[in-house]
């Protein structure tokens, strides 16, 4: 790819999508009142001053005020504090060219057309079942969508197609790894994991016991699916930027910052400057791999925000506040924490007893409410995909002072740490 190639066409088509929203966004051309922008005039994100685009956005305004031309097919995130879901739309051939490039990064890790492809992502509204599937045909490859059933339940029904490639979500994995650790294995060639974060720890410890590699990647529903994923040397994402503009607008000293992207090629609903609310850094130095014209991003070592990913779902606060409403036996305060103790995540839902009350009958109530709230949560729990546990402290303990987080993420510590060095597995 000749030098300067990206940039010059992540320019073209920048400008052109500004174009493009100010012509048939209504969200876009009254933004651009308001903040006294003139688009003609626009030639990079940095032209655009304090103009960025938020999940709150997504949520306040009518999914028409973003539409630019026909949607075909939606889907839903939940990737916000609210208990209401995000909704984003895209065309058919948005679609197919998203998987074309899918296909390219799948290829370029080893899959081919002969192999054996097998998904067990969660279906029900979300995109990566479809992004994947775009990208399984470009290819030509055989693809079996599982959908996220039991670990137990897949091991079964998988053993008679012998798939040699898997593509799964951490905590799932670690569940179904435990399981072929004193079952038995079957060759796989390599295994694409996303949805959430995954410690090195755990990297390894499915890899030792399948005898494979096992690839990160990086996206959002807003963004079809995968916008950057690991090459063979698994030491950062490489980005797709010939179909976004990423940007970390406010990096602290070490680089790490919120990353915001532009999205190119989407004419359906183009998104500009998009605060993902993931924190990373851009990498230094080029990679030696067949992508290394592709910048690269670090791990993710947390959020802006409190809406947690991990073994137990997408987690926030009112989610919490619904399932304890009802308990009897417990004071207003309540805190989260989010730990990773061994190989998958720990919840530990700290709440103040109130005189006489037994924690034991409170760790029933809870569980008791979280089935019935958030039935897709407690079967995470039953499938072994994190340890959940409830702790009793006295009342008035919790709050030490005027604000009280209602969920801590202590694995930050532990990915932070990570993202800085490179996985020591071979390539």
């Amino acid at each position: 790819m000749p030098d300067g190639y990206i940039h010059k066409t992540q320019s073209l088509d920048f400008r052109t999508t500004v174009r493009w929203v100010a012509q048939r966004s209504a969200f876009y051309r009254r933004r651009f009142r308001e903040l006294r922008i003139d688009p003609t005039l626009v030639r990079c994100p940095a032209d655009l001053g304090d103009l960025f685009t938020t999940s709150t956005d997504l949520l306040t305004h009518p999914a028409e005020d973003f539409l630019c031309d026909r949607a075909q097919a939606g889907f839903e995130t939940t990737g916000t504090l609210s208990p209401k879901s995000k909704r984003v739309f895209f065309s058919l051939d948005e679609m197919r060219d998203m998987g074309r490039d899918g296909a390219a990064g799948l290829w370029a890790l080893g899959v081919r057309r002969e192999d054996r492809m097998v998904s067990a992502l969660d279906l029900p509204f979300w995109n990566a079942g479809p992004a994947l599937r775009a990208s399984a045909q470009t290819l030509g490859c055989l693809l079996v969508e599982a959908g996220k059933i039991p670990p137990a339940e897949f091991y079964e029904r998988a053993a008679d197609y012998r798939f040699n490639v898997m593509v799964v979500e951490p905590s799932w994995i670690v569940s179904l790894t435990t399981i072929a650790e004193s079952a038995g294995t079957w060759p796989v060639k390599l295994m694409l994991v996303g949805g959430e974060n995954m410690s090195e720890r755990s990297r390894r410890y499915v890899e030792e016991v399948w005898k494979t590699d096992l690839y990160l990647t990086y996206g959002q529903t807003e963004s079809f699916g995968s916008a950057g994923t690991e090459c063979a040397r698994k030491n950062g994402y490489h980005l797709q930027e010939l179909k976004f503009w990423f940007e970390i607008p406010e990096p602290d000293d070490h680089g790490h910052g919120e990353l915001v992207f532009t999205t190119l090629s989407q004419r359906v609903m183009p998104l500009l400057r998009y605060r993902t609310s993931d924190v990373a850094r851009f990498m230094e130095g080029t990679c030696d791999c067949d992508l290394k014209m592709l910048r690269r991003i670090s791990k993710i070592i947390g959020r802006c925000d409190e809406m947690v990913n991990c073994g137990l779902g997408n987690i926030s606060p009112w989610m919490f506040e619904k399932v304890l409403e009802g308990v009897n036996g417990i004071a207003h305060d309540w805190q989260v924490l989010v730990t990773r103790p061994g190989l998958r995540d720990g919840i530990e839902i700290r709440v103040e007893l109130l005189d006489g009350v037994s924690q034991q009958a409170v760790d029933r109530a809870i569980r008791k409410s979280l089935q019935e709230l958030f039935p897709d949560m407690a079967r995470n729990l039953a499938m072994g995909l994190c340890e959940m546990k409830v702790a009793g402290a006295v009342r008035g303990t919790l709050r030490t002072g005027r604000k009280l987080r209602s969920i801590v993420d202590l694995r930050k510590t532990l990915f932070g740490a990570e993202a800085a060095v490179p996985s020591g597995h071979p390539a």
